[in-house]
Protein backbone atom coordinates (compact mmCIF):
# COMPACT_ATOMS: atom_id res chain seq x y z
CA UNK A 1 0.00 0.00 0.00
CA UNK A 2 1.52 3.12 -1.11
CA UNK A 3 -0.01 5.29 1.35
CA UNK A 4 2.02 4.05 4.22
CA UNK A 5 5.10 3.92 2.61
CA UNK A 6 5.22 7.33 1.39
CA UNK A 7 2.99 8.42 4.92
CA UNK A 8 4.97 6.73 7.28
CA UNK A 9 8.80 8.02 5.50
CA UNK A 10 7.48 11.69 5.71
CA UNK A 11 6.03 10.69 9.79
CA UNK A 12 10.03 9.82 10.41
CA UNK A 13 10.73 13.14 9.04
CA UNK A 14 8.74 15.23 11.54
CA UNK A 15 9.59 13.35 14.25
CA UNK A 16 13.81 14.67 12.79
CA UNK A 17 12.13 18.16 12.25
CA UNK A 18 10.83 18.05 15.98
CA UNK A 19 13.84 16.87 17.36
CA UNK A 20 15.35 19.85 15.60
CA UNK A 21 12.92 22.29 16.56
CA UNK A 22 13.41 21.50 19.93
CA UNK A 23 9.60 19.82 20.38
CA UNK A 24 11.37 16.63 21.40
CA UNK A 25 13.49 16.85 24.62
CA UNK A 26 16.31 14.72 25.40
CA UNK A 27 16.06 12.75 29.35
CA UNK A 28 18.45 15.42 30.60
CA UNK A 29 18.85 12.81 33.69
CA UNK A 30 19.71 10.22 30.62
CA UNK A 31 22.21 12.16 29.01
CA UNK A 32 23.97 13.29 32.72
CA UNK A 33 24.30 9.57 33.42
CA UNK A 34 26.13 8.60 30.48
CA UNK A 35 28.91 11.56 30.78
CA UNK A 36 29.68 10.21 33.75
CA UNK A 37 31.97 7.64 34.34
CA UNK A 38 31.47 7.46 37.95
CA UNK A 39 28.08 7.02 37.46
CA UNK A 40 27.36 4.26 34.72
CA UNK A 41 26.07 1.19 36.98
CA UNK A 42 23.42 3.49 38.06
CA UNK A 43 22.92 5.05 35.13
CA UNK A 44 22.45 1.13 33.26
CA UNK A 45 20.25 0.26 36.43
CA UNK A 46 18.31 3.07 36.27
CA UNK A 47 17.75 2.82 32.55
CA UNK A 48 16.50 -0.66 32.83
CA UNK A 49 13.70 -0.15 35.95
CA UNK A 50 12.91 3.34 34.04
CA UNK A 51 12.41 1.94 30.64
CA UNK A 52 10.66 5.06 29.13
CA UNK A 53 13.32 5.06 26.26
CA UNK A 54 13.52 1.79 24.71
CA UNK A 55 9.29 1.10 25.67
CA UNK A 56 8.33 -2.53 23.70
CA UNK A 57 11.31 -1.63 21.36
CA UNK A 58 13.67 -3.46 23.80
CA UNK A 59 12.33 -7.00 23.74
CA UNK A 60 12.21 -7.34 19.79
CA UNK A 61 15.55 -6.49 18.99
CA UNK A 62 17.35 -6.49 22.35
CA UNK A 63 18.32 -2.99 22.67
CA UNK A 64 19.92 -3.15 18.93
CA UNK A 65 19.19 0.38 16.75
CA UNK A 66 19.56 -1.80 13.78
CA UNK A 67 16.44 0.03 12.56
CA UNK A 68 18.08 3.32 12.63
CA UNK A 69 20.12 5.53 10.83
CA UNK A 70 23.82 6.47 12.38
CA UNK A 71 22.24 10.09 12.38
CA UNK A 72 18.77 8.54 13.98
CA UNK A 73 21.01 6.83 16.91
CA UNK A 74 22.12 10.40 17.99
CA UNK A 75 18.71 11.72 18.60
CA UNK A 76 16.82 11.43 21.98
CA UNK A 77 15.32 8.37 23.07
CA UNK A 78 11.77 9.10 22.81
CA UNK A 79 12.34 10.27 18.90
CA UNK A 80 14.62 6.88 18.48
CA UNK A 81 11.88 4.83 20.32
CA UNK A 82 9.40 6.24 17.81
CA UNK A 83 11.40 6.20 14.52
CA UNK A 84 12.05 2.21 15.34
CA UNK A 85 7.95 1.97 15.65
CA UNK A 86 7.17 3.56 12.60
CA UNK A 87 9.90 2.05 10.79
CA UNK A 88 8.66 -1.55 12.33
CA UNK A 89 4.80 -0.63 10.82
CA UNK A 90 6.52 0.41 7.61
CA UNK A 91 7.90 -2.76 7.01
CA UNK A 92 4.42 -4.65 8.32
CA UNK A 93 2.47 -2.68 5.96
CA UNK A 94 5.06 -3.04 2.76
CA UNK A 95 4.71 -7.15 3.63
CA UNK A 96 0.65 -6.90 3.48
CA UNK A 97 0.47 -7.52 7.19
CA UNK A 98 -2.23 -4.53 8.00
CA UNK A 99 -3.52 -5.48 11.45
CA UNK A 100 -0.16 -5.44 12.63
CA UNK A 101 1.24 -2.00 11.32
CA UNK A 102 -2.05 -1.13 12.94
CA UNK A 103 -0.81 -2.16 16.21
CA UNK A 104 2.75 -0.72 16.08
CA UNK A 105 0.96 2.73 15.30
CA UNK A 106 -1.29 2.11 18.22
CA UNK A 107 1.71 1.47 20.54
CA UNK A 108 3.45 4.53 19.31
CA UNK A 109 -0.01 6.55 19.87
CA UNK A 110 0.31 5.20 23.39
CA UNK A 111 3.99 6.53 23.70
CA UNK A 112 3.31 10.02 22.48
CA UNK A 113 0.33 10.04 24.91
CA UNK A 114 2.33 9.17 27.54
CA UNK A 115 5.27 10.75 26.64
CA UNK A 116 3.03 14.43 26.39
CA UNK A 117 4.36 17.27 28.52
CA UNK A 118 7.20 15.04 29.51
CA UNK A 119 9.32 14.45 26.24
CA UNK A 120 7.44 15.72 23.92
CA UNK A 121 6.06 19.61 23.35
CA UNK A 122 2.35 20.08 22.55
CA UNK A 123 3.65 20.93 18.96
CA UNK A 124 5.14 17.01 18.74
CA UNK A 125 2.51 15.75 20.66
CA UNK A 126 -0.25 16.50 17.93
CA UNK A 127 1.89 16.61 14.74
CA UNK A 128 2.95 12.96 15.86
CA UNK A 129 -0.86 11.67 17.34
CA UNK A 130 -2.67 13.42 14.46
CA UNK A 131 -0.53 12.09 11.56
CA UNK A 132 -0.54 8.52 12.88
CA UNK A 133 -4.50 8.85 13.85
CA UNK A 134 -4.95 9.83 10.23
CA UNK A 135 -2.80 6.67 8.99
CA UNK A 136 -4.15 4.07 11.22
CA UNK A 137 -7.48 5.46 9.59
CA UNK A 138 -6.91 4.58 6.46
CA UNK A 139 -5.20 1.11 6.17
Amino acid sequence: MVICDTFILDLIGQVREAVAAGWIKRDLRKDRDDDDDHGQRKGDDKGKKKGHEKDDDEGDDNGVDDDLSDADKQLPGVAKALIKKLTKARRECLRGRFGDAREMLRALLKQVNAQRGKHLTDEAYYLIRFNAEFLLEKI
